[in-house]
């Protein structure tokens, strides 16, 4: 089998299973197989895959039909220009969620008084460790109360920020001292019902980090009743969530006494981050 027919077979297997990244998961499952990167696999259409090659593709792709997201299978998912290692227990970083890191860059870029960052249910790390590494002179700290996301986030640490991120075993605020010029999070915000019927359809990620109880804002509501005691004056709060949380969490916020309360849309022009300051 060349690589070319390869990569055709393992693309037809995944679009039979409704997959709809089928060309491309196929292409990164068989870059792993060969130990070469996607660049140098295109430009190896006419080369032979060896039969040990052949059938760790093979395997890897009837996982990947089962449901096993691709981060998985490969222990890595790039995200805002670095490589995180990724396993099961924790939530496959996803290209909605650098929307948060954008602005929590913009903020200190623009203001050099905000030097403290947290980012509550870390999990692999990806938010804390792509703020630190584009941006040395904040001190970041990370949290989640996740045995996985800590052994995770450690890894991340080290490799990616040379373990410059403090890290707090919590649940939400119960272990956090002190106060922040940021808190940043990406909870869960599904509902249970939508997390019930994921679990139902074979979802390989974690509950934990899906379920944000019967509408989704359970452990958002509580990080915005409780944020105001661990920021600093005029600190900023960001969160992401679904779209049609928006306006509800805007009401939680105000009442909490946010102020200059903002929607940002992601890159599908959809409301997926929402930013207030302390009042």
């Amino acid at each position: 089998m060349t690589v070319r027919d390869t990569l055709k077979e393992g693309s037809d297997f995944l679009k039979e299973s409704q997959i709809d990244t089928a060309y491309l998961d196929s292409s990164l499952l068989l870059s792993l197989c060969m130990g070469i990167s996607k660049e140098k696999l295109f430009a190896s259409f006419p080369e032979e895959v060896t039969p040990g090659q052949y059938s760790r593709f093979r395997d890897l792709i009837k996982e990947r039909s089962d449901g096993h997201p691709v981060a998985y299978l490969t222990n890595s998912k790039e995200f805002f220009g670095l490589l995180f290692h990724v396993e099961e227990g924790v939530l496959c970083p996803r290209p909605d969620t650098e929307l948060l890191v954008e602005k929590v860059l913009s903020l200190a870029e623009n203001d050099s008084t905000l030097t403290d960052v947290l980012d509550l249910c870390t999990g692999t790390g990806c938010i804390a460790v792509s703020i630190r590494v584009h941006n040395e002179k904040l001190t970041v700290t990370a949290s989640d109360v996740s045995p996985d996301a800590t052994r995770v986030f450690s890894r991340n640490n080290c490799s990616l920020a040379g373990g410059s991120i403090t890290f707090k075993r919590s649940s939400l605020f119960d272990d956090i001292e002190g106060t922040f010029d940021i808190i940043v999070s990406n909870p869960p915000y599904l509902t249970t019902d939508e997390t019930d019927q994921r679990m139902d359809e074979g979802w390989k990620e974690p509950e934990l980090a899906l379920d944000g109880g019967d509408d989704g804002l359970d452990l958002i509501r509580i990080i915005i009743d409780e944020a105001p005691e661990h920021l600093n004056d005029r600190g900023y709060l960001l969160i992401e969530a679904h779209p049609d949380q928006m306006e509800s969490m805007r009401v939680c916020m105000e009442k909490n006494g946010f102020e200059n309360i903002i929607i940002l849309k992601d890159l599908p022009g959809l409301d997926r981050v929402i930013c207030g300051t302390k009042g």
